[in-house]
């Protein structure tokens, strides 16, 4: 089950990759810039 879970996200990154033109570097900020969003956004709905 969470090898299909996995290749089905590695199709839609590889998917949104392609789309957008992005490197995988590029791709890989993007994913930490958003962690730190919705970190900062579940810190302030819980401790807010």
């Amino acid at each position: 089950m969470f090898t299909r879970l996995r290749d089905w996200h590695i199709q839609k990154l590889n998917y949104i990759q392609e789309i957008t033109g992005l490197s995988a570097y590029q791709m890989l900020w993007l994913a930490f810039i958003e962690g730190v969003l919705i970190g900062l956004f579940a810190g302030w709905w819980v401790f807010g």
